[in-house]
């Protein structure tokens, strides 16, 4: 979900109308009196006819990019930017485990955490539901994951301590699902109201039956 991103398009206009132009005028001016000023109009005419030929076949390339919302809250915009690296860095991990399981608990993580920053990004009024995932359960997420993906040889300790991290990422996933969904809260009962009161008018109204 790329909901917290929008795209901007920037058109790049080619150089070979330009260069057909100066191309042209310059043949003309070696095969005619250029000092005329009848000839320089008549050149000019020529330059600017090529340079619209030109553009028709060559309109040059339109380059689409993402740009990043953010809130104008300087301590939150960086949490914001954090959680982005971080779910990036996720989704890198999620790509390279062989483990069904594990890469499935990964990706779910990275839908959620998207669907997170987009509802905080999106709705001032929920962001402070938000103050505990992005302060505390992302940074021990990255701890995790930093220790987990750590060359940390093949002891004892180091393999117990992975093991318990792939078991706790279903559990990880499941709650950070369940916040995400709860960030959306306040908005389904706005829409439940609004279809209430929209039902109420459509009855008063006579438009629909009162059963």
């Amino acid at each position: 979900m790329n909901g917290n991103k929008k795209t901007k398009t920037i058109h790049h206009p080619s150089a070979i109308p330009l260069y057909a132009a100066g191309a042209i005028f310059l043949l003309w001016a070696l095969i005619t009196p250029i000092y005329r000023l009848s000839y320089i109009l008549i050149g000019a005419s020529l330059a600017i006819a090529a340079w619209l030929a030109a553009k028709r076949f060559f309109p040059g390339r339109v380059e689409t990019y993402e740009v990043e919302e953010y809130t104008g809250d300087e301590e939150l915009d960086k949490q914001i930017k954090y959680a982005r690296q971080l779910n990036k860095r996720v989704g890198e991990i999620a790509k390279q485990t062989p483990d069904a399981s594990i890469r499935e608990s990964l990706e779910s993580v990275t839908r959620s955490t998207d669907r997170i920053i987009e509802d905080v990004v999106r709705d001032e009024t929920d962001r402070n539901n938000a103050y505990t995932f992005f302060s505390y359960y992302l940074p021990t997420l990255d701890k995790l994951l930093s220790f987990y993906t750590a060359d940390v040889g093949a002891g004892a300790n180091a393999s117990e301590s992975k093991s318990r991290i792939e078991n706790s990422l279903s559990m990880v996933a499941t709650a950070f699902s369940k916040q995400a969904d709860n960030m959306y809260k306040n908005e389904a009962m706005d829409i439940k109201t609004d279809i209430a009161v929209m039902e109420t008018m459509l009855r008063s109204e006579g438009l629909i039956e009162n059963n």
